[in-house]
């Protein structure tokens, strides 16, 4: 079998051989036969010379050679840019604007909540393009509407303490204070898929529905002690309030009148429940004596008609005998 022999290559300016094992350099013999011709033409010297002079130059002239990297590396980035534009518009049309992806996503997180079917909630995207909150949850039962919840999503690598930020001014906007941050990044110190920060529920967005459940329970247990709490407030002023009025009566000396009023009518109840009594003696004494006079009266008819009763009964039997 024979071998290929490699050929030696010699460096036109110094005269040693090249190691030709290196891919990528681009060293081949016809290369080095041009250099060979324009340094034999001269023209290769002086290209060297200027080369040197130039590189020296630079050496004590740092701006120019800054101000010479600076041009360099604006027509590289301009080219680079001219280069991948075309590539990033065609993604674009494949997958959508950055823009175009959030409002989608927003879409999606409010379709993912309404599939829930919790009480009568409502979830609205209409702000999102407004530099407003992407989600506006209306928590509702057949009372009426309960509270907000709002809800931004963040599709990022890297988590920003700024979200919370532009979250808690949404909030404040709305008038409430229950806002989830639905993200694709959580803060570096989060044990587990959700966390609390500053009063905002950051969680990752797999796992917004039970992260919205849960807070839409604490709204509506907040909401309910806080009626309570009023309720009981209204009713501690009303006491407080009768409280004072009863002090007040008893500095003026109006809750004396009022207990000499009590007393006078008091006895006079008494007064009148006493007649009332008499009268009733009275009238049952009466009817016990005629009563007793009717008995006597029928007593003595019959003793004194006794006689002649009896008669009139004999005789009646003898004529129906006959």
């Amino acid at each position: 079998m024979n071998e290929r022999v490699k050929q030696k290559l010699i460096c036109p300016l110094c005269g040693s051989a090249i190691q030709n094992n290196r891919e990528g350099l681009g060293v081949t013999s016809e290369l080095l036969g041009e250099i060979c011709r324009l340094k034999e033409k001269g023209v290769l010297t002086e290209a060297m010379f200027v080369a040197v002079k130039l590189v020296q130059s630079m050496d004590d002239n740092p701006a120019l050679l800054r101000r010479l990297l600076e041009e360099q590396r604006g027509l590289i980035l301009s080219d680079v840019k001219q280069q991948i534009s075309p590539l990033q518009q065609a993604l674009w049309e494949l997958k959508g604007s950055p823009q175009t992806i959030g409002k989608a996503q927003e879409v999606a997180i409010a379709k993912r909540l309404s599939a829930l079917k919790i009480g009568q909630d409502t979830f609205s995207t209409e702000k999102s393009s407004k530099a407003s909150e992407d989600v506006t949850c209306s928590v509702k039962n057949n009372a009426g509407e309960i509270g907000k919840i709002i809800i931004e999503s963040k599709r990022t690598r890297k988590w920003s303490e700024s979200f919370i930020e532009q979250i808690k001014g949404y909030m404040e906007k709305t008038g409430t204070e229950f806002g989830i941050i639905a993200t694709t990044a959580l803060p570096d110190d989060a044990l587990s898929y959700s966390v609390w920060r500053h009063g905002v529920l950051i969680v990752r967005i797999d796992y917004l529905e039970a992260s919205y459940l849960f807070l839409r329970e604490y709204l509506i247990l907040k909401r309910s002690l806080e009626e309570e709490y009023a309720t009981k407030l209204r009713q501690l002023e009303i006491k407080d309030q009768l409280l004072q009025e009863l002090e007040g009566a008893i500095r003026n000396g109006e809750l004396d009148q009022i207990i000499g009023t009590i007393d006078t009518v008091t006895l006079a109840i008494d007064q009148s429940i006493s007649r009332a009594e008499h009268s009733i003696t009275l009238l049952f004494r009466g009817i016990t004596k005629n009563t007793r006079k009717i008995r006597e009266l029928t007593a003595k008819l019959i003793s004194d008609h006794i006689g002649k009763i009896r008669t009139q009964l004999v005789g009646s039997v003898g004529l129906g005998s006959n």
